[in-house]
């Protein structure tokens, strides 16, 4: 529970940043994809960013510890994005 909190923070502090008032798409697709896809599905889907073999394995090993979650908690996490990205296009 401790872990779906901290994620739950740092989502909401990189989603509210008061830069544009837009959380970026590709941020958002990637945290859903990061909550929902499998950890196989996952690596090809950070492939797209190029990044060291060392930040996808770190990402990787995270997500290890995010799985773990109950789907309730995950769903939430979803709630949470959805409603802060509806708000954010609203306004």
């Amino acid at each position: 529970m401790r872990l779906s909190v901290c994620v739950l923070l740092v989502t909401l502090a990189l989603c509210c940043k008061q830069a544009n008032g837009l959380a970026c798409p590709t941020m958002v697709t990637e945290l859903l994809e990061f909550l929902d896809f499998s950890p196989a599905s996952y690596w090809l889907s950070l492939q797209k960013f190029k990044a060291p073999s060392e930040n996808v394995d770190a990402k990787l090993e995270v997500k290890e510890c995010t799985d773990q979650m109950s789907a309730l908690d995950r769903n939430q996490i979803k709630a949470v994005l959805t409603e802060i990205l509806l708000r954010k296009c609203t306004l």
